[in-house]
């Protein structure tokens, strides 16, 4: 879809006013602590262009502290923060959810199912939902199930004129010489043309050596050091593939339900704007740290700043 149909211009994203309350920052974006639905509320409307987030599966743990995130959470609590992200989304913009409802006695969860229902009734557009799939997905023996190695990421969108960059996620075509040489031989992979002497035929290609992503995306859970002891890490490449795809650089990307940062590592790696939030303090520390080690700066930038050295002139810029 390239540029065409851009949006307009939109009033400047408020980086520099965000810096002085966060955790920390960086020239590109700023962590900050706090309630999703309360931070996000304080946002300009159409100011972010992808929302990427994993927020807690149903029946996951609260922090520890005894309670859980049930229905009543997702059907209260977590669709009132879908309705600012669609306030806050341009009109070019998409909501990335990803989710995977858990199994209750002898059934699947349909929450997850429910959950695009609501989200389309909130005004979203249902654009594609693309599986997460695990080569090596986390042990387990169930009688009657196998070891769950799926997850889902629901892509929404504001309308139907979606930023779409798939020239930035192509990846190497998995078949080789002979293969190619077989497709070139398949009557399929002829076109009907014109020929002086009547009807013919000409060769197509077979095939580019550079190929568009499908909807399933194979990526290994997060198995590195977990000193933080987050319930449920994200593996960094689900969230770059999304920016990738959605977004170019300099673009500003959001994550209500940040947990250690992944998406925010992402965003560094691929010069995009960003803003995160988390509600536990000591998951939100963790994304400084994560930074420093996972997202090195390029040469001649500083790294984090913490939120209460922003005053020394290191503000992110406004876009």
């Amino acid at each position: 879809m390239g540029d065409a149909g851009r949006s307009g211009k939109h009033p400047p994203f408020p980086f520099r006013a965000l810096a002085r309350r966060s955790l920390f920052h960086t020239p590109l974006g700023v962590s900050l602590v706090g309630d999703a639905l309360g931070v996000l509320r304080t946002l300009p409307s159409s100011s972010v262009d992808l929302v990427v987030t994993s927020p807690p599966y149903d029946g996951q743990p609260k922090y520890g502290d005894g309670e859980s995130y049930d229905r009543r959470w997702y059907e209260g609590y977590f669709l009132k923060v879908t309705r600012e992200v669609h306030r806050l989304l341009r009109p070019r913009g998409s909501f990335v959810l990803n989710y995977r409802s858990k199994r209750s006695g002898h059934e699947r969860g349909t929450l997850q199912y429910e959950l695009v229902l609501a989200l389309r009734a909130q005004g979203f557009l249902f654009c594609e939902d693309f599986v997460w799939g695990k080569p090596s997905p986390p042990p387990g023996k169930f009688r009657r199930f196998l070891k769950d190695a799926v997850e889902y990421c629901f892509q929404f969108a504001k309308g139907p004129d979606w930023q779409f960059y798939p020239e930035q996620c192509l990846s190497p075509a998995r078949w080789d010489a002979k293969d190619r040489a077989r497709r070139r031989a398949l009557p399929q992979n002829y076109l009907r043309v014109d020929e002086p002497s009547g009807q013919g035929r000409r060769r197509a290609l077979a095939g580019p050596d550079m190929v568009r992503p499908s909807t399933l995306l194979l990526v290994e859970p997060e198995f590195s050091r977990n000193p933080t002891e987050h319930p449920a890490r994200f593996p960094v490449d689900i969230p770059e593939f999304f920016l990738r795809l959605l977004t170019r650089s300099g673009d500003v990307v959001l994550d209500p339900f940040a947990g250690t940062g992944t998406t925010a590592v992402a965003a560094e790696r691929l010069g995009r704007r960003w803003i995160v939030v988390e509600n536990e303090a000591s998951y939100a520390r963790a994304i400084e740290r994560r930074l420093r080690l996972d997202a090195p700066p390029p040469t001649g930038r500083k790294g984090p700043r913490s939120g209460a050295r922003s005053r020394r002139g290191t503000d992110p810029p406004e876009p």
